[in-house]
This record gives C-alpha cells, sequence and structure tokens, in this order.
C-alpha cells in the first residue's frame, strides 16, 4: 500500500516537472488517525445492535496544485477513514466510483479540476470534480467527496456572478435518468464587513435519487426549485451569519394516471447564527428551523437538503442519529433548534469550548428504532451537550478531540415506551498537515 502511495505522488511530481518552467506546482498533504467510542446511538443500550462504533481508523491526503497566469488545476487523491487490523487490503480492490460510498476504503481522485480565464473577457471557468456549496451550505454541501461540475463565473467589482452545472447522478448514456442541478447566484460585498447573495436553483432528478417512497416518487421525475438568501457581516462586535431558503416545483407522474395528482414542493428553512469574541472568550448561538410533513400532506412539505456526510452543528444528532426527518445528515429538515455555547484558549495552544442544543421536530414525528413498531408522535427530540477540545501540539500537528452526550425525547419511543437511553460519543483525531 505505502509503495502504492509513493508511486502515485512520484509520478504526479514527474508528470508535472516538465511543464514546470511554466506553472508553480505545490505538493502537500495530511496524515490523520481517528480514534471513535459511540454508544447507543440507537439510545436503547439492551438492543441486541444497540449503535455502537468502537475503533481506530486511519486516513490520508494527497495534494498537488499547479498554477500559472490565468490558469490553476488541482488532484486531491485520499482514502476513505480504514479501519486498523484491515491491513488496508480493500483500498487495492477493483475500481474506484468518482463519489464512494461512506463504507468503502479505497483510494480515489476527490478533487480533479481545471480552471483558466477565459481570454478577451472577465470570465473564469472551472470544470471537474471539485468542493461546492450555496451560501452557508444549508440546503446543498458537498465538501467531503466533491462533485462533478462545470463552474463559470463574473467578477466584476464587488459583485460575482456565477452558472453551476452539478452532475449529481449518471443513468444509462443517452437515455434522459440524470439527477442534474443548476443553479444561478449572484454575490455582492456590500462593505468590508458585509456581503449578501443569491442562488437559484433547479433540481431535476430523473435517477430518483432523492425518491420520497411517501410520494410514490420512485416512479416520478423530481423537478424543485430552491431559492436561498445569505448574509454575512459583522453588526459591531457580533459576527453574524444567516440564511433563508424557500423551495417550490413538483414530483411529476410521468404516466399521467388520472386522479393521481403530482405532489408540490413547498419546504423552507431559516438559520441565523452567531459569534461575539471576548478577547479570549468567543460566545455562539444558533436559530434554526427547517419544515417538516404533517401526516396526511398532500404536498411535500419538508424540507428537501442535498448534504454530505460531515458533521454541521451537533456531534451526535443529525451526524450519527436519524433526526426528525428520518434519516442522517439532513440538516435542519423537519428540525427547530436552538444552540448557545462558549468557547476560551486556555493557553496558546489550547482552546476548549461548550454548546448545549435544545431540539424538537417542527412536525410531530416518530423515528425510534428499536424494531418494535412506532410510538406516538411527538415533537420532543432531545437535548444534546457537545465539548470541543482543541489542542495545537505542532504548527502543522493538531490533536482534536469532539464528545457529546445526547438524551433522546419522545419521538424517540416506540410503541412499547423503549428506545429513551442516552446516546454518547467521543471522538479524537490526530492531524499533521504538511
Amino acid at each position: 500500500m505505502k509503495k502504492f502511495v509513493v508511486l502515485l505522488v512520484v509520478m504526479a511530481m514527474t508528470c508535472l516537472s516538465a511543464v514546470a518552467y511554466a506553472m508553480e506546482v505545490t505538493v502537500g498533504g495530511e496524515v490523520s488517525i481517528r480514534s471513535r467510542d459511540f454508544s447507543d446511538l440507537k439510545m436503547y443500550e439492551k438492543l441486541a445492535a444497540p449503535g455502537n462504533q468502537r475503533d481506530t481508523q486511519e486516513r490520508f491526503k494527497i495534494d498537488v496544485s499547479a498554477k500559472a497566469d490565468g490558469v490553476s488545476g488541482k488532484i486531491s487523491i485520499w482514502n476513505y477513514w480504514d479501519t486498523w487490523g484491515r491491513f488496508e487490503a480493500p483500498q487495492a480492490n477493483g475500481a474506484v466510483a468518482a463519489t464512494p460510498a461512506a463504507t468503502t476504503n479505497r483510494i480515489a481522485a476527490i478533487e480533479s479540476w481545471i480552471a483558466f480565464d477565459v481570454p478577451g473577457v472577465p470570465v473564469n471557468v472551472k470544470v471537474g470534480h471539485q468542493m461546492l456549496q450555496l451560501g452557508h451550505g444549508w440546503f446543498f454541501r458537498s465538501m467531503y467527496f466533491g462533485s462533478d461540475a462545470w463552474l463559470v463565473s463574473n467578477h466584476s467589482g464587488n459583485n460575482t456572478l456565477a452558472f453551476v452545472d452539478v452532475k449529481f447522478g449518471e443513468g444509462a448514456t443517452g437515455s434522459a435518468d440524470d439527477t442534474d442541478a443548476y443553479v444561478l447566484l449572484d454575490v455582492l460585498k456590500l462593505n468590508d464587513n458585509n456581503t449578501v447573495g443569491i442562488d437559484l436553483t433547479n433540481l431535476k432528478d430523473r435517477k430518483a435519487l432523492f425518491a420520497n417512497a411517501a410520494f410514490g416518487a420512485a416512479g416520478r421525475e423530481m423537478n424543485l426549485q430552491n431559492i436561498g438568501l445569505n448574509y454575512t457581516g459583522k453588526l459591531g462586535p457580533l459576527a453574524l451569519k444567516a440564511q433563508v431558503d424557500v423551495q417550490m416545483g413538483k414530483y411529476t407522474n410521468p404516466s399521467g394516471v388520472v386522479g393521481d395528482p403530482d405532489p408540490k414542493f413547498k419546504g423552507n428553512e431559516i438559520v441565523v447564527q452567531g459569534t461575539v469574541n471576548l478577547d479570549a472568550v468567543a460566545v455562539n448561538f444558533t436559530l434554526a428551523q427547517g419544515s417538516g410533513q404533517k401526516s396526511g400532506d398532500k404536498d411535500v412539505k419538508q424540507f428537501i437538503t442535498a448534504l454530505d456526510i460531515n458533521p454541521r452543528y451537533t456531534f451526535l444528532y443529525e451526524y450519527k442519529i436519524p433526526t426528525a426527518a428520518g434519516a442522517v445528515n439532513q440538516g435542519f429538515s423537519n428540525t427547530t433548534a436552538i444552540g448557545v455555547g462558549a468557547s476560551a484558549n486556555v493557553s496558546k495552544s489550547l482552546n476548549v469550548g461548550a454548546d448545549i442544543w435544545l431540539l424538537s421536530a417542527t412536525q410531530k414525528t416518530n423515528v425510534t428504532q428499536t424494531g418494535a413498531g412506532a410510538g406516538a408522535e411527538s415533537d420532543k427530540i432531545g437535548t444534546e451537550l457537545d465539548v470541543k477540545v482543541n489542542w495545537k501540539l505542532y504548527d502543522n500537528l493538531a490533536w482534536n478531540w469532539a464528545l457529546g452526550y445526547f438524551k433522546p425525547g419522545d419521538a424517540y419511543k416506540d410503541v412499547n415506551g423503549k428506545g429513551t437511553d442516552a446516546a454518547t460519543g467521543i471522538q479524537g483525531i490526530l492531524s499533521l498537515k504538511f
């Protein structure tokens, strides 16, 4: 395995050395060791499989970047977290998809793109596999595995206008069974402290990647439009970020069955986050709400998201535990959240912080995981306490820890009233960047 990685680096540097006279080439990377101990993620410890995760894993990244006047490119090669004791054998087996599933342990090109200024006009084109997000990343965020996309942008003074074409899924070549997103966005810098943006997204899902079984969506074409507004700025000592999204469009029934209406999308969300820095102490808050689905709704009122597998706001809920939207990695879909926290620089190299989250379902639901049948619907999701310890050992070496305690509410009870034990987790990542 190590010989294979060295060979990749040598090949990349050899190929790039031929054009080094014209381009500035840099090589960097990362090696990280992750230790995890999650307990009772299904929130009922007497289950045969209560949802424990205990392991040590390793990940590496190799970044090769090149740039010259008006032209740049990047290749980022890495493996997903590989569990110790498996001898890394799965990483060398067979072909690798452009965006590997979370359970695979293989080497993949996570970034591989070209960017250039179009000669004679103020337009930049970036094409290939790249990291993307809209606004503050609460509707669409692809900053982990990346996405295949064209990005065409125009920079004029303090204004940036861009068009993005993202390919989520490819079906049979030549057939209309793909999943694509087309985005038009504009970002305006009002002054040194305030920026506003708007993005208009049309998501066409012919491959049923976003299918909702409640609406028979596997046989329907999804045409979802999302209008997003975002703000980043400072109001005195308060650093503020805000995002609002409104959705429209519909599932189209291609069979045209009489009496089978096309459900419309009516979801929305609002997220406001603030931070106040007081010398060595920082105080933060989050207020957020994403719309949910009420029993009997004929339209899709739950906010639809397209998010990566990174943790976003809580360490357990949403990252490791199915949310009120029924799955992990759903952002604030059908979730109303209030979060407050603080962090402090204990020393020059050590920062410690804690956040408390009050979580409820925007529309009552039940997401029990015991397998005994759902209990009564409830809007009581739970409370979570997260602690973060960030330790900078050297300029390029950090050892960061996260600890979480999630006390679930009635929405996680099964028909027998079981499933309300607390879930806990601790994770440490030792990371060397070079």
